[in-house]
């Protein structure tokens, strides 16, 4: 059962303040080299930034922990407060904490990493894997559940803003320790379920053969599982010869792909 609680008296928590900046000696300023920057891909930079914590988390035999789309929501608004204002203390003075309903997210511990001016996730997580004390709030064992928000200001001369949102589920008022809307993001947006699904969605049509057209004319990648199901020979090579096999499969003159593969 999710828990969207009333939660009236705080437990006192906690604060781990953690700071970085790409304005430092430690980590040059990187340009965005974008011109337009929308919500869907600021969401996917989040998602991306997550599934890199709970890789790094596996590896030392940590739990990962959940997204929850109110923290990433809250997260998202932190990382454009500092735009404005680069610390752990909002623009009105309060702590970053104060941004958490604790109707919505009860928690007994919370910490954030802040980051600025490099423009991919990977370059972010790294700048905080470099860190030993916000190396310390990723694997955090006790930490439940997280929030990611990136903002892009493409006026400012840092331009983007990274925050990750942490903490510790109250299970004293959330029972089941599980928070409204939560989950895993998936490495791949696209996953196929077959060779020759390359748009994931089940079924090897028309819509297939054109994404793979844009691969062999370069206008579109791939990511690697894409990769793997448009290799329809296994050869290790997307040629024109995968393509006029997956056309004459769609158009029904062969029954079946040379390989068969399931994720």
């Amino acid at each position: 059962m999710q828990c969207v609680v009333k939660y009236t008296n705080r437990i006192i928590s906690v604060i781990l303040s953690l700071v970085i900046t790409a304005l430092s000696m430690n980590f040059p300023m990187k340009s965005s080299g974008v011109d337009e920057v929308d919500e869907t891909d600021l969401k996917d930079l989040a998602d991306e930034v997550i599934v890199l914590v709970n890789e790094a988390r596996a590896e030392e035999g940590l739990q990962p922990l959940y997204a929850v789309p109110y923290l990433c929501d809250m997260a998202t608004v932190r990382a454009r407060e500092c735009i404005s204002t680069f610390e752990h203390k909002r623009p009105d003075g309060s702590m970053f904490s104060e941004v958490i309903d604790d109707n919505l997210a009860p928690w007994i511990w919370s910490a954030e990493n802040i980051a600025c001016g490099m423009n991919t996730a990977e370059l972010t997580f790294n700048q905080w894997k470099n860190s030993a004390d916000h190396w310390k709030a990723i694997m955090n064992p006790d930490f439940t559940h997280i929030g990611v928000g990136v903002a892009y200001e493409p006026n400012d001369s840092r331009q983007w803003y990274w925050e990750q949102l942490f903490i510790e589920v109250d299970t004293d008022l959330c029972p089941s320790g599980e928070l409204d809307g939560q989950y895993l993001p998936d490495k791949y947006k696209i996953v196929p379920k077959s060779a020759g699904d390359l748009n994931g969605d089940g079924v090897i049509d028309s819509f297939d053969y054109g994404l793979l057209r844009q691969y062999l004319a370069k206008k579109i990648t791939f990511n690697p599982l894409q990769t793997d199901s448009a290799d329809l020979f296994m050869d290790g090579a997307i040629t024109y010869a995968d393509a006029a096999y997956l056309k004459k499969y769609i158009l029904g003159e062969i029954e079946e792909l040379p390989v068969q593969i399931l994720y």
